[in-house]
């Protein structure tokens, strides 16, 4: 009989839409992930997986290569680099939202001084 899958809970840095699937593709294309599901308000990603197949270290490790915190596992340097304006953890520049529901937190971050 099979195990029955797992689930952790992960906290990101995500800031919108794109991080959203960014890091939600990145998960489900690791074998033994059944579903990845990212809530921008709370900014925690939800994973059911088959822990035979895979564990949490590589799930936190996914969501770095992708450019992005991953509870205590820091993004990905180089990966980080190459993300949209309103993805970049610090500052969104003008114009750099990709998502409509970024467009009130890309907003504020610009306005902030």
């Amino acid at each position: 009989m099979a195990a029955p899958p797992k689930t952790l809970v992960i906290q990101t840095n995500a800031q919108c839409g794109m991080c959203k699937a960014s890091i939600e593709k990145q998960l489900t294309a690791l074998d033994g992930v059944k579903e990845a599901v990212l809530d921008l308000e709370t900014k925690q990603v939800t994973v059911t997986y088959k822990g035979k197949k895979v564990d949490e270290a590589k799930l936190r490790q996914a969501i770095s290569d992708a450019g992005y915190q991953a509870d205590d596992v820091a993004p990905n340097p180089d990966a980080q680099a190459k993300l949209m304006a309103c993805c970049q953890p610090k500052e969104a520049k003008a114009g750099g939202c990709c998502a409509p529901k970024a467009g009130a937190s890309c907003a504020k971050k610009e306005g902030t001084k």
